[in-house]
């Protein structure tokens, strides 16, 4: 099986290499068509190394300059994708969840020094390790020691694999049972170290039902979706969404097939390749389950980075690193919603944040030198694969953003 993976990130190593190098490396500045021609052919390669599905849209400063699709939204029918199609973005759905906390403690509503269940009258909720005494800011930054629903061996084959009830659409607290077992402890003390759980937004969201007396998809698009004209994001499952969503696939590697297994609704397209469209992204919920439009995340990153929606405190605690007792030194660090990574490419740092769930794969990264985001959607999930780097993530930093610079120096 490690070889198998090996053997896999090497050629995906290498085509990104070829695709990259046959770029075209005119010494004359481009004309405007040339120039976005980088870009385009950026987007012939990430298809190239098996991507079925891309969008992708480049923001700098105020303006989105920029939006691009390649492959289909429907392999068996061969139907491109289109501009404005919509994909599953993961985590990046807890960017919204993160901003309305931050409101609604802007407010006056919450503390965020305040524990879950001092907001929460739900028992499933204080079965949960941790929710008693971690902060709604330990919750935010990931650092409250509560364990994730997303990785217990029993969920993955009821959520993502082999189990799953296809038509089925789950319970806003159906994931926390899976953390409810007398054999599960919490991960460490709240504020001892980092570790990254989907559980700490799943909470958040009841939270934010519980203050507002609101679904919090209702919070989200009055607070965050309207003032903001995000018209093509939504969250699956929870809303009607008018038009639909592209048809997604999955990475079926054999560590896949051990871990979760393969649903046999699933067809199977190509070797390691699956259509997991059958599914739905109900389980995800605020933790993960929207799906957008590359452009609608350019807008909302652009939003994020220049505090649009917030005061100037709070918007600084946005932004606010606080380590942890255990620190380890990494170049990524998560601050309330939102990833900062240290030398990410060529010596920048990047912020914003990446979203994986079955059938997707998403990034949304803003520089603050040279001045600009940089969104990307796939219609192909890595999620228990065991990949090192997926193709999605290897195309972003490798392919995309090489052609990005390029696009902006010429």
């Amino acid at each position: 099986m490690n070889r198998y993976i090996f053997r896999m990130t090497r050629i995906l190593v290498l085509a990104a290499f070829l695709c990259f190098s046959l770029m075209p490396l005119n010494a004359e500045k481009p004309q405007a068509s040339e120039n976005e021609k980088y870009l385009e052919d950026a987007l012939v390669c990430g298809i190239s190394m098996g991507i079925p599905g891309i969008s992708a849209a480049v923001g700098v400063g105020d303006k989105l300059v920029w939006k691009g699709t390649a492959g289909y939204s429907d392999l068996s029918r061969r139907i491109p994708v289109k501009p404005n199609d919509r994909f599953g973005i993961g985590s990046i759905t807890k960017t919204f969840v993160a901003r309305v906390i931050l409101q609604l403690a802007e407010e006056g509503k919450l503390d965020l020094s305040k524990s879950p269940t001092d907001y929460i009258d739900l028992e499933i909720v204080r079965r949960v390790p941790n929710t008693d005494k971690a902060t709604l800011r330990e919750l935010l930054n990931h650092q409250s020691g509560i364990p994730t629903w997303e990785f217990q061996p029993d969920w993955i084959r009821k959520g993502r694999g082999e189990d799953m009830e296809l038509d089925y659409v789950w319970g806003k607290t159906e994931t926390l049972e899976y953390l409810t077992h007398k054999d599960i402890t919490a991960s460490f003390e709240p504020g001892e170290q980092y570790s990254y759980s989907n559980t700490n937004y799943t909470i958040l969201g009841l939270v934010i039902e519980a203050v507002t007396g609101n679904d919090v998809i209702t919070e989200i698009r009055e607070r965050i979706f309207k003032p903001l004209h995000l018209e093509d994001t939504f969250l699956e499952a929870f809303e009607e969404i008018p038009g639909g969503y592209v048809n997604h696939y999955h990475y079926a590697t054999p560590h896949f097939d051990e871990i979760a297994g393969v649903h046999r609704g699933f067809t199977k397209i190509r070797p390691y390749l699956v259509e997991s469209t059958a599914a739905n992204l109900s389980p995800e919920w605020v933790a993960g389950g929207m799906v957008s439009s590359a452009s609608d995340l350019v807008r909302w990153g652009r939003a994020i980075r220049d505090g649009e929606l917030l005061g100037p405190e709070m918007q600084k605690e946005v932004y606010t690193y606080y380590p942890p007792e255990k620190s380890k030194s990494s170049r990524m660090k998560y601050m309330q919603g939102v990833m900062k990574i240290e030398d990410y490419y060529e010596g920048h740092t990047v912020y914003g944040h990446s979203g994986g769930t079955l059938g997707f794969t998403a990034m949304m990264y803003w520089m603050e030198d040279p001045e600009m985001t940089v969104v990307l959607l796939t219609n192909v999930g890595r999620m228990h694969t065991g990949l090192s780097r997926s193709p999605v993530s290897l195309f972003y930093r490798e392919v995309l953003l090489p052609a990005v610079m390029r696009y902006l120096n010429h």
